[in-house]
Parts: C-alpha cells; structure tokens; sequence
C-alpha cells in the first residue's frame, strides 16, 4: 500500500503485535554513552582507591617467601575479584534500565528466530546501500568531527596547565593530566548522552511514521478482531426488536400508561403489596409510543395524558426499575383515581 495513505497512528493492537516481535522505538546509543558517563565517573572516584588496592598487592607477592606465596595468591584473587565487579555489575545495570527507560521489559525470542530473506544476497545489497545506512554514516561522521572539536578546545584551555607540568614534579604532573583525562571524557560522557537522546526523539518519530496504518487496515482490524461493523449492527438491531417485544409483552401487566399524549408513552406497574414502588415496564417515543398505548387500550389498561409528568419522567426511569421517589405524589395521585374509578364501576 502506497506510503501516503498510511495517516492514521497504529492502533493499540498492531503496537502489541510489533512489541511482541520486539519491534519498538530504541536508540541503540543511549546505553554506550549513559555508560561511558558513568563508568568514567565511577573510574575517577574509586581509581584512588583501586590504585592503592592494587599497590599493597604488588607489594604483598614479592616480600611474600615460598611458604605463605599461596595465601598471598589467594589475597590477591579475591581483591582482584572485587575490584573487577563494579565494571560488571554497572555496565549490567546501565544496559538494562537504559533499554527499559526505551520501551519498557520485553522478554522475547522473535528476533532471534531464522528467517530466510537473510539469506537473500540481494536484501544484503538492499541494506548495504540504503538511505538508513548512508544517514548512519553521515551522523557518526559528524560525531566524530563534533567530539575531536570538544576535544581540541578542551585541551586548548588546558595548554598551559600541561606546558606548566614539565616543569613540576611527577605527582603533580600526573595528577594534572589525569584531571584533564576526566574532564574530556565527561564532557564527552555528556555530549554523547545528549546526542543519544536526540536520536531516540528521531528514531521514535520515525518509528511511529513507519508503523502508521491507512482506514483501510484500521477497518479490516476492526472486521477481524471486533466483527464486521454490518454484522454488529444488525446484531444490535435485532436484539433491541427482542427487547422491545419483552417489553411490549409487559404492557397487559401495567397499571396505568402515562403519555404525552402520543410522542411519549411510559407504562407503571404497581401491585400493591408486593411492589415497593410503581415499575416501569415499558416505555418509548414516537411509533414505540403509539404501539405501547395501543396495546394497553386493547388489554384495557388506563391511559391518563400528563405531558409535563412524562415529559419529566421519560429522561430519569428504565425499564426494569423503580420510578424516583420525586415523582411518588404524582404517580400515587394517577393510581388512586384509576382505583377509585374500578370501585365505583364495580359497585
């Protein structure tokens, strides 16, 4: 299908499908450059420490005689250990939240699974000489321009501090230069941070216009997923015809219907007793209306014209339910009459 007439956002279950595959809006640079920021300040407060560690090793093996070498070696395996664990324990750390900082945790094997088109040398040449690839190498290309310029000014404001340092001792010399190593590498940390952020913001944009689905796909997902919308409809049709014939069956059992006088038309039931409150039973508007009066004046139920009381009553009561308590005088007044008229007819 032809791109321009993809301009509706996915829906939220072609973006189930796609995250199932794996298939989401990620930077693969935020988790390189979060991780050079930190592992180089991490490096920097703890390199003291380290350098200190490692010193009294060194220094442990070699006034260390034939007889305690072992214990020696074993001192110096653990020391090593727990040095050694922070540069695997934060770059862990650092690749997991950043990737679900991106999307969130997905544990799925779709992209590891065997396709043939991989195999296909001509999709090879596709995306040797794509657009993507070209945009790849221009970018890196000016990050790298961009981070030799940082570079380069930096150690420029740095040069006398440098030219100073031949002429001091060796300690501050070496203090100096490690100091400028750290500042480069955090600057750099930031700038590459920065820069990854702006190319998740394009990666997701991109991502969103290329997952864009056409009306068409919208309402073939709707067809397969919800039903056909023809089909739904005529459902919904006929099981309103069912209702409204339980509910016509109900008029017969009324004790009084109340109309507007024809637009409006509502049936109570109120068996004393047993009811509560008077119950609707039946109501409607228009052709419903006329159809509900004309069964009750077939089936002899009274029919007392209140366009005001129907008019206030048809919006607040269902069928099914008691009416409010607001409309009890009202209600009660129509009934009493309608019993007194039975008894007098009667008598």
């Amino acid at each position: 299908m032809a791109e321009e007439n993809r301009t509706e956002r996915a829906t939220p279950y072609r973006r189930k499908k796609l995250r199932e595959e794996g298939n989401v809006a990620k930077s693969p640079e935020i988790a390189p450059s979060v991780l050079l920021l930190i592992g180089s300040i991490v490096t920097f407060f703890l390199g003291a420490a380290y350098l200190g560690t490692i010193g009294d090793m060194f220094k442990l093996l070699l006034l260390s005689t034939h007889v305690n070498v072992l214990e020696a070696l074993v001192y110096s395996f653990q020391h090593v250990f727990k040095l050694l664990l922070p540069f695997f324990v934060i770059p862990l750390v650092v690749v997991i939240l950043s990737h679900v900082a991106q999307f969130g945790f997905i544990f799925t094997l779709k992209p590891l699974s065997f396709k043939w088109e991989r195999l296909n040398p001509l999709q090879g040449i596709k995306r040797i000489f794509s657009l993507n690839l070209l945009f790849e190498m221009v970018k890196n290309t000016l990050k790298a321009t961009l981070f030799l310029l940082v570079v380069y000014m930096i150690v420029k404001g740095e040069i006398y501090t440098l030219l100073l340092g031949s002429v001091q001792d060796l300690g501050t010399s070496l203090r100096a230069f490690i100091l400028l190593v750290f500042k480069v590498v955090v600057v750099l940390g930031v700038l590459a941070v920065f820069l990854a952020l702006l190319d998740y913001g394009y990666r997701r944009w991109d991502y969103e216009r290329r997952i864009r689905m056409s009306k068409q796909e919208i309402k073939e997902e709707i067809k397969q997923h919800e039903g056909d919308p023809l089909i739904k409809s005529a459902i919904r049709k006929r099981m309103r015809q069912l209702a409204r014939g339980r509910m016509f069956k109900e008029v017969p059992k009324a004790s009084v219907v109340i109309t507007n006088p024809t637009h409006i038309a509502i049936a109570l039931r109120y068996i004393q007793g047993k009811d509560r409150a008077p119950v609707v039973v039946a109501k409607g508007k228009g052709s419903v209306a006329e159809k509900i009066v004309q069964i009750a004046s077939e089936s002899q139920v009274p029919v007392v014209r209140k366009e005001e009381l129907a008019r206030a009553m048809y919006p607040a009561v269902e069928v099914g339910e008691e009416i409010p308590p607001k409309f009890y005088r009202a209600v009660a007044e129509i009934i009493a009459f309608i019993m007194y008229k039975r008894k007098r007819w009667v008598a």
